[in-house]
């Protein structure tokens, strides 16, 4: 299951799935939504429809969780949702900024559909992203499945990634360019730049921009841990599945992903980041190089 340099904490779950149900029938996605940027979200429900499509066996129910401080985009959502296609969304409001894994968890723990798409707003899916995870996902002993991401230009965005240093995370979200090239090797392995790209790999992490799961696992773990309000939530929620079974990477799910790192994100990101990554570490043991 995990790499030799994964050393997760001990799972608070129950018995470890055995058994895959027919996950083609039913699929829930939510995303959550601080700030509204109308075009990219646009983009992002429309890609999904197209996938949606190309899984003409699967009812696909859509989430949309307002999680602004002061939760003035519902009356948006569903206007977005209507425009894009998902008339028939459920839009979650009224809960003000409550942080990115509680904001999913109130989607993920009442969901009674066999599988879940934790997704990005920013994120763009390419056409076959929702079937190959889905066929992927029902391998019994296949629990979360992650994707191939790509940036605007076509550049390798490496979503699935091996277990952390603080010196990775240094290297990655703070080191001048001259010394990112000259550690470009251990970066290289951090991301997995050597996953093979004919066949599913297992990985210790995925990234929460796409995290398509067996449902059952996601609530056997109690979903994400609200104690990180923002970042780290997606590598905890990695390291705890594990328990419940094999956690991959899935070449045939690709997507664009527009996300930036928190680091040039100002201070108030910086600080998140920072906090979070404490209790990561704090939880899942200190690396320094």
């Amino acid at each position: 299951m995990l790499s030799a340099n994964a050393t997760p904490s001990p799972p608070p779950v129950a018995n470890p799935v055995s058994a895959a149900p027919a996950l083609a029938e039913s699929l829930t996605v939510s995303i959550v939504v601080h700030r509204l940027h109308r075009d990219e979200l646009l983009r992002n429900l429309q890609t999904l429809g197209v996938a949606a499509q190309r899984q003409p066996a699967t009812q696909v129910r859509l989430v949309l969780i307002d999680n602004s401080d002061a939760s003035e985009l519902g009356e948006a959502l569903r206007a977005l949702a209507q425009q894009s296609g998902w008339p028939g969304a459920r839009v979650l409001s009224g809960h003000g900024n409550v942080g990115y894994g509680a904001g999913h968890n109130l989607a993920i723990l009442a969901s009674a559909d066999a599988a879940h798409l934790v997704l990005n707003p920013d994120v763009e899916l390419d056409p076959d992203a929702l079937s190959g995870g889905l066929a992927t996902l029902a391998s019994p002993e296949v629990v979360l499945v992650g994707a191939v991401g790509r940036d605007a230009d076509g550049r390798p965005g490496y979503l699935s990634k091996r277990m952390p240093s603080m010196w990775t995370f240094f290297l990655r979200g703070f080191a001048p360019a001259w010394l990112k090239r000259r550690f470009d090797a251990r970066l290289a392995h951090y991301e997995y730049r050597d996953l093979p790209s004919d066949r599913v790999s297992d990985v210790t992490l995925v990234s929460g921009a796409f995290m398509l799961a067996r449902t059952s696992a996601l609530q056997a773990v109690g979903g994400f841990d609200e104690r990180y309000f923002l970042h780290f939530e997606d590598l905890d929620l990695s390291l705890r599945m594990h328990a419940q079974g094999r956690v991959v990477s899935d070449p045939g799910v690709t997507l664009i992903h527009h996300g930036g790192h928190a680091a040039r994100k100002g201070l108030a990101h910086l600080r998140l980041f920072l906090r979070s990554g404490l209790r990561f570490f704090n939880t899942h043991g200190w690396r320094w190089l």
